[in-house]
């Protein structure tokens, strides 16, 4: 039986549940070999330092600007063009802060239909979020 995202159990430390999403949706990204291959930095070295501790918040700050201008840019409405959508899970990934923990689950949802826009395996990432995360009992 699939759980359902309102039945995450987030760690109650803010922090640690923005890392928890975040260290799933590098797992997605690893599983489904999805590689961001525009002129803007990967962000997945960019977030595995910040679930480490050595990327500041500023560094967090000018990354997503910068995908964002590429989404600005080409077109903010645009849900076809795969670069766009590649940006879009660029900007799931460095979105989430402490700050805004109380929509991690709308986060992962996003995550979860950006991935489907690009026609990738969306029950893959969920299987692993199946096995990722901890959830309430009912």
């Amino acid at each position: 039986m699939i759980k359902p995202i309102s039945a995450i159990s987030w760690p109650p430390e803010r922090g640690n549940a923005v890392n928890e999403l975040q260290r799933y949706m590098l797992a997605v990204v690893d599983q489904l070999g999805i590689e961001f291959e525009t002129s803007t930095d990967s962000p997945v070295a960019l977030v595995n330092q910040i679930i480490d501790g050595s990327a500041t918040e500023s560094e967090r700050q000018t990354a997503l600007a910068d995908w964002w201008g590429l989404i600005d840019e080409k077109g903010i409405r645009d849900l076809s063009s795969r670069d766009l959508l590649i940006a879009r899970l660029a900007v799931s990934l460095l979105s989430p802060t402490a700050v805004d923990s109380h929509n991690l689950g709308e986060q992962l949802s996003w995550f979860l239909e950006v991935l489907g826009f690009l026609g990738l395996d969306v029950d893959k990432a969920i299987d692993v979020m199946q096995v990722h995360f901890d959830f309430i009992a009912n």
